[in-house]
């Protein structure tokens, strides 16, 4: 089955008279913001540079042996920034107001391409391996804004010009969340100018956030997607989403890489029971959930990991038998009716990684 190194590979040099602007290409432009370009794409809204450029620079500042070793969550940047460099379709774009972010309080990136046809494409970051954005992530259940999306919101809002006048905004995983954010909370010059909203298995929202006028309507500019086999997706509500099918298997089907597609087209799946229950059973635990009990939630998770010296999930595959024993030690301060589902998180964190 193809995916979007096929894609590049056939329709690299085709032009978008020949084959028009879709969601491969979007998901492709999401996927990059993964790549980290800081000291590569400029940071500001001024300057810019071409993909070519960026990809040349990046191919000379690395090698494809500093990539196995890679520790975010996108592993296959090189091969992405490889394929890209000699792709005329993408080649003539420019980068704009790159951005990396990563502190205490939050992980946040983004980027803006702009391509010779006037079309504009913002896109955020999803969640690497650093524990403050799965952190952030696990926020969601109870806080709304999140600083990320309030990052989003400013990102957006100060970054698209007069020029740009078919715009569309994306992100994988968790800069899907940020791409639904930063418009419903948009200008509305820049909303008129909004073409779609890309979200390839974000978070949603919680049920007042989708039952609002501002989530209603985006819904006819939104496109959703998820794969067969969809944890991330699946979390918190969500409304009209597509199923992908993915060359991987379980959660491996989070990587956007993987994704099957013909054309400018995903190749339809179907969502599995899996998915489907963890959705259900999920959305039924957090509603049972006070306010505090979420925090609580969030706040031991983060707590156990500072107490085990883990700060990128990555970690979790190097964990000691002795961090394990530590680990249930610390679960002991949970409560008797959260540990069996703060268990379970654990466990889909250490899978997943």
């Amino acid at each position: 089955m193809k995916d979007i190194y096929d894609y590049l590979k056939y329709y690299g040099n085709s032009s978008f008279k020949e084959l028009a602007f879709n969601e491969v290409d979007s998901l492709i432009i999401s996927l990059l913001t993964y790549a980290k370009l800081k000291d590569i794409a400029p940071s500001n809204k001024k300057s810019f540079k071409t993909i070519k450029e960026i990809c040349q620079i990046y191919l000379n500042k690395y090698s494809e042996k500093d990539f196995k070793k890679e520790d975010y969550l996108f592993p296959s940047s090189y091969k992405l920034i490889t394929a890209l460099e000699n792709s005329r379709r993408f080649n003539e774009a420019k980068v704009y107001f790159y951005l990396e972010e990563l502190n205490k309080e939050t992980q946040f990136g983004a980027l803006t391409l702009r391509f010779p046809n006037n079309i504009c494409y913002i896109a955020f970051e999803g969640t690497d391996s650093n524990i403050v954005g799965w952190e952030e992530d696990f926020e969601l259940i109870y806080k709304y804004p999140t600083i990320s999306q309030d990052k989003a919101k400013t990102y957006l809002n100060e970054t698209v010009n007069i020029m740009d006048r078919h715009l569309y905004i994306g992100g994988h995983s968790k800069g899907g969340n940020l791409a639904m954010y930063a418009y419903m909370h948009a200008n509305p010059s820049i909303k008129k100018r909004v073409i779609n909203i890309y979200n390839y298995d974000g978070p949603g929202f919680l049920d007042d956030v989708i039952k609002s006028n501002l989530y209603q309507e985006m819904l006819p500019k939104l496109k959703m997607y998820v794969p067969e086999q969809s944890i991330f997706g699946m979390m918190l509500g969500h409304q009209n989403y597509e199923v992908v099918k993915s060359h991987n298997l379980g959660l491996l089907q989070h990587y956007g890489d993987s994704w099957c597609c013909f054309g400018g087209k995903f190749l339809e799946g179907k969502i599995s029971k899996k998915s489907l229950n963890l959705a259900t059973n999920l959305k039924k635990y957090l509603d049972a959930m006070q306010l505090e009990e979420k925090i609580k939630f969030v706040e031991t998770l983060v707590l156990i990991c500072d107490h085990l010296g883990i700060k990128n999930v990555m970690q979790f595959r190097e964990i000691k038998p002795s961090s394990i024993v530590n680990f249930f030690k610390e679960i002991k301060n949970v409560p008797n009716n959260m540990k069996k589902r703060f268990v379970e998180v654990i466990k889909l964190v250490i899978s997943g990684s």
